[in-house]
């Protein structure tokens, strides 16, 4: 009967030993398992600026032959020197517009709009212009005459003046104080009514720049 128990008691205690030891592997394999990798780090920084477009333009009326920013109406002031007009004769004003200096980047300029029209000669005159080969070209007849860019109308068309182009004629300039040159060509219609003598009237045009 002793040794019955004896036996029994050491293969308790085998069993608890082998218990304790599995336990243990397990353990020990838990630990391989979750050691921590090595870690390291990178980074990137970039640096950001945004450019500069910015115009400026220039006519012969007074106070504004030299070049200034003229974001709203009136703006430059168009020598047309149209005081006494008579139907089918032309009048002819130039207008400079350029990049400023600090600009970074060019762009496009484009004939946008007819604002501020007033005046009873309005319904009355019409127009063409074109993009000039440069700002220094001379403004006249001679503009309109072989193969120039035109930007509103054409070699032998006129729009009212209160209109501008359906699909408006993009003109690219560039950065840093380059110039363009446009001729505008303004005459009162061949058609036009005798109640429009002795009327006068005023009309702005608008021009938008784009940046590249």
């Amino acid at each position: 009967m002793g040794k019955h128990r004896a036996a029994s008691q050491r293969g308790l205690r085998r069993r608890r030993w082998s218990a304790a030891l599995a336990g243990g592997l397990v353990l020990g394999l838990g630990a391989t398992v979750t050691l921590a990798a090595w870690n390291d780090s990178e980074f990137a920084t970039g640096t950001f600026g945004a450019s500069v477009f910015d115009l400026e333009s220039k006519s012969a009326g007074a106070g504004t032959t030299t070049y200034a920013s003229r974001t709203s109406a009136p703006g430059a002031s168009l020598a047309f020197s149209a005081t006494a007009m008579s139907p089918s004769v032309s009048h002819y004003a130039w207008l400079d517009i350029r990049t400023t200096v600090a600009s970074t980047v060019g762009g496009t300029v484009t004939l946008t709009g007819v604002t501020n029209n007033s005046g009873g000669l309005v319904g009355a005159l019409e127009y063409r212009a074109v993009r000039m080969p440069s700002a220094a070209s001379t403004c006249d007849a001679t503009a309109f005459s072989g193969s120039p860019t035109f930007i509103a109308g054409g070699s032998s068309t006129y729009l009212a003046v209160t209109t501008v182009p359906g699909s408006p004629v993009t003109n690219p300039i560039a950065a840093a104080g380059a110039e363009l040159g446009f001729c505008f060509d303004v005459r009162v219609a061949a058609n036009a009514a005798n109640s429009y003598q002795g009327t006068t009237a005023t009309v702005t045009w608008s021009f938008t720049g784009t940046s590249n």
